[in-house]
């Protein structure tokens, strides 16, 4: 058990984790956790800078520091981990100021452009101008031919001025619109990375926050929400190993995908736990979802590996359901979802538990 309590809440470091300590060092433990943790919910999930690799890196120093009751031992993996850790944020940095810049870059060539547009513009208006005035000086000629013939010869000018500048125009806004469409591409890649949690493909927890936060204050048809954990989650990690359990959480987004609609939203909330809202859903309709989520994944079998005889794994999970109320702020919400799914840990697991059903 190391420094933990038994009365500990899943996430070690909530606030009734630390009530239970017993000493000081059993606090700082908890608080190192924490920070990691937290460490883990701020990277953005990039594979061009391996993010993936040092959240795999920080669950090992984790589970080790979990396991270990020797300070100084702590204190020694922490130093040895130290530059990998600092070198990856000033790598994030890099990163991100990077991209920054190529952002910056577009903007410019875009404002170069529609300043290039307007330059000629003008220049077009100024040639417009003069021929015009070309135009009455030959209303003042005598003779009918010749302003016949300085006219269709003026005209003759102007048109071919005039195709000429649309043909220019043409090219311009086709090369604007390239630019546009490339920016446009660049910003929808850059939001759904920031707002995509980079192992599940589910939403990341901004993008949960983002949205609650506006359902709760502007959605007048209502919504209801699942929050799930995996049961024992820590277990199936030391016993197959963090991919493994990287597969599991996979195969839990998979299954839940089958259960919402395009409007619905699945987000990982932490860790094992994730949270999926349910927009213009009911309570009892979202039970429904939840029971049926939760029966499907405890029938499935999930291969291992490839080699003959091997056991497959299967896995459970439990589920909190909420509905919103008008007094509701996200706070109260969530914090009835959580007190479900942490009444359905207790009673057993493996199964939903509702708001209604909250001792």
């Amino acid at each position: 058990m190391g420094f933990f309590s038994k009365n500990a809440r899943r996430t070690p470091f909530s606030e009734e984790a630390l009530t239970d300590c017993t000493n000081q060092k059993e606090a700082y433990l908890l608080v190192l956790l924490a920070l990691f943790q937290y460490m883990k919910d701020f990277c953005f999930d990039l594979n061009e800078i391996e993010t993936k690799e040092f959240k795999n890196r920080i669950d090992t120093l984790t589970s080790s520091f979990e396991q270990e009751t020797n300070l100084k031992k702590i204190g020694k993996q922490f130093e040895s981990e130290k530059s990998e850790i600092a070198a990856f944020i000033q790598w994030e940095k890099d990163y991100l100021s990077n991209k920054e810049t190529e952002f910056k870059e577009i903007i410019t060539v875009l404002s170069s452009g529609i300043a290039m547009v307007n330059s000629e513009n003008q220049r077009f208006n100024a040639t417009i101008h003069e021929e015009t005035l070309k135009l009455e000086k030959i209303t003042q000629l005598d003779d009918i031919r010749k302003i016949k013939a300085e006219l269709t010869k003026k005209i003759s000018t102007v048109k071919t001025f005039i195709q000429e500048k649309q043909a220019q125009d043409a090219e311009h806004i086709e090369s604007l619109s390239n630019k546009v469409d490339t920016l446009k591409i660049a910003l929808e890649e850059t939001t759904n990375v920031a707002l995509t949690d980079g192992l599940t493909g589910a939403f990341n927890r901004l993008a949960f926050d983002t949205e609650i936060s506006k359902l709760v204050t502007k959605n007048k048809r209502g919504f209801s929400l699942i929050m799930m954990d995996v049961d024992n989650f820590k277990l199936i990690n030391d016993a197959y190993g963090h991919q493994i359990g990287d597969r599991v959480l996979v195969a839990l987004v998979e299954k839940s995908k089958k259960l919402i609609r395009e409007g619905d939203l699945l987000a990982r909330y932490g860790g094992e736990e994730f949270i999926i809202i349910f927009p213009g859903t009911s309570l009892k309709d979202t039970i429904k979802k939840a029971e049926k989520l939760c029966t499907s994944l405890a029938e499935t079998e999930y291969a291992v590996d490839d080699r003959e005889g091997s056991q497959p794994l299967s896995f459970t999970i439990s589920l909190g359901v909420a509905t919103r109320r008008k007094s509701d702020s996200v706070t109260s919400l969530i914090s009835r979802a959580d007190k479900a799914l942490y009444q359905a840990k207790a009673l057993g697991k493996n199964q939903v538990v509702s708001e209604k059903d909250i001792d």
